[in-house]
């Protein structure tokens, strides 16, 4: 994987040129709004490269190399919003609609061959029925929200040929610069400083490409690419693995019992409820735009969980050297607070310092890891209880071991639906009861460890969040 790296403009740059920079965003963003409402209103995912110059309108403006990048940058936002609104809401919408007898077979088939492969133009398969129909679903707001809309805070795609980071040992304020074209046509490349990154010591080091945008404090920054390849580790072979849960009321809880980030919980609801009352108060007042405040706050929330993620981390690669993390694949959508933020971080900070697996997280905190009775019953919060055969736990290790399990399950694959697993589960646990009444031997799994049963603790949980000397 390769790391992104920041460069912020220096506080003492020239004020006319910091100007010069502002005006080329405005124009950019303005041009891509254009671009993005041509798509729309063609209906179009994708643009051929030897078509862009003919479809997009001109722009007046801009240099023709800074038009081109607007123009990909347009493709790349339109065909992004589409693909993701096809995967989280049209898919379903199809197969419901096909469910219910509203739409038949091959046009079904039509809907989700033009959400998958983005579809421009009719075909053997797809019709021009299926093309409107779809887009009429994609452009109405009440099927999949609001369209995408280019803000003032828009990054800038920057090519080699319209930007060029630099070094120099001459000047006293800054040792990097950026020479970037600007809206003065026939004019030198203005020179900008910036303040330098201890990760980069070499103009070398890094790509070409830079992404410049505003951050919510409004000072300019600078993203480049990394060209070093940093190895994610692999796992060795016949290694052994651990499952990790994000808990509702703890960072992360491990398939053998210990707790990790146990005093978020209080801290982020705090503030999270603050934040949450201030955006619905100037929604009220019809207040778009963040205030300094708030986004203040929100950078507050977003390093809590981080700092929190980071530690939380590092103790799990100091306490399972050489182990494989058993992680959950989660759809994010509808989940909210803290377990959103963490699971999130918990997972960027993870990935790169250990090798993890991912598996289907459908009913990971249902079903008991002893009986395998399964039931949305058994967990009341923090607290499970099966009702099945009585155990007790905490429900987030419970999650834990369910995790780890899933990650030798070969029936369950990570695309299966939520519906399907629970079926599979259900039919499991009716199968192991018949077994067992019949007097043959149950194929129930043994619990991940004794800090599942009720009232024994485990080998690693003396108390919640403890660890072994």
């Amino acid at each position: 994987m390769k790391k992104s790296r920041f460069f912020y403009l220096h506080p003492e740059a020239n004020a006319t040129k910091v100007a010069a920079l502002d005006a080329l965003q405005t124009a950019y963003t303005a041009y891509l709004s254009v671009c993005v409402q041509a798509m729309l209103s063609a209906h179009m995912f994708k643009v051929p490269i030897g078509e862009r110059r003919e479809f997009f309108p001109p722009c007046e403006t801009l240099s023709s190399q800074i038009a081109k990048l607007v123009r990909e940058h347009a493709i790349a936002i339109v065909s992004g919003w589409a693909s993701s609104n096809y995967e989280v809401k049209l898919k379903k919408l199809v197969s419901s609609q096909r469910r219910e007898g509203l739409i038949d077979e091959p046009l079904s088939l039509a809907l989700y061959t033009i959400g998958k492969h983005s579809v421009n133009a009719p075909s053997k398969i797809v019709t021009q029925e299926a093309l409107d129909l779809y887009w009429s679903w994609l452009l109405d707001e009440s099927v999949v929200g609001r369209r995408p809309t280019i803000s003032s805070r828009c990054g800038m795609r920057l090519s080699e040929m319209t930007a060029v980071l630099s070094q120099s040992a001459k000047t006293s304020l800054a040792s990097w610069w950026l020479a970037f074209s600007h809206l003065d046509a026939g004019q030198p490349r203005i020179q900008l400083p910036l303040m330098g990154t201890p990760y980069v010591k070499d103009v070398h080091d890094v790509s070409k490409g830079i992404l410049a945008r505003k951050d919510k404090r409004g000072r300019w920054r600078f993203e480049v690419v990394e060209r070093r390849l940093w190895e994610v580790p692999e796992a060795a072979e016949g290694a052994p693995r651990v499952g990790i849960d994000v808990g509702i009321n703890v960072m992360a809880a491990t398939s053998d019992g210990r707790l990790l980030g146990t005093t978020i919980k209080p801290k982020f609801n705090a503030l999270y409820n603050k934040v949450k009352g201030i955006r619905a108060n100037r929604q009220r007042q019809e207040l778009r735009e963040n205030s300094p405040r708030l986004d203040a706050m929100e950078s507050r929330l977003t390093g809590m969980v981080k700092t929190m993620a980071g530690e939380s981390t590092n103790k799990l690669v100091l306490a399972y050297p050489k182990h494989v993390f058993v992680i959950e694949d989660i759809n994010l959508r509808g989940c909210r607070g803290q377990k959103r933020f963490a699971f999130k971080a918990l997972h960027h900070s993870l990935t790169p310092k250990a090798p993890t697996i991912a598996v289907n997280c459908a009913c990971t905190s249902q079903p008991c890891p002893s009986c395998h009775y399964v039931s949305k019953n058994n967990r009341q919060g923090v607290k499970f209880l099966c009702l099945g055969c009585g155990r007790k736990s905490h429900a987030d290790v419970v999650g834990g071991a369910n995790v780890l399990g899933r990650s030798e399950d070969k029936q369950i694959r990570l695309d299966d639906h939520y519906t399907d697993v629970c079926v599979i589960l259900r039919a499991r646990y009716r199968a192991r009861r018949r077994d067992s009444a019949s007097g043959g031997q149950t194929t129930a799994l043994a619990p991940s460890s004794r800090g599942l049963t009720g009232g024994r603790p485990g080998p690693h949980s003396s108390k919640p969040g403890s660890w072994p000397r």
